[in-house]
């Protein structure tokens, strides 16, 4: 899974993020910050039930199933 900064343009991309759990190329206006590396089961399963029913693209979206991300850990290298 990715980790990378959301971004709608200019000045928007200070405090969002998302995570790709599937290999797919993103687009140079994306910075990737990280890889995860523990807890890809949660994401895979969270990503099955699908995404809300307000989304309008049915491949992306916020998560149908709620989530809380407790913790995270920022580790530089390998």
């Amino acid at each position: 899974g990715t980790v990378a900064m959301a971004n709608r343009g200019p000045n928007t991309s200070s405090s969002q993020f998302f995570l790709v759990y599937k290999d797919t190329m993103l687009g140079p206006n994306y910075s990737i910050v990280g890889q995860v590396t523990t807890g890809l089961d949660v994401i895979e399963y969270v990503a099955a039930q699908g995404v809300s029913d307000s989304s309008s693209n049915p491949a992306d979206g916020t998560p149908a199933q709620p989530l809380v991300i407790k913790t995270a850990t920022v580790r530089n290298g390998p």
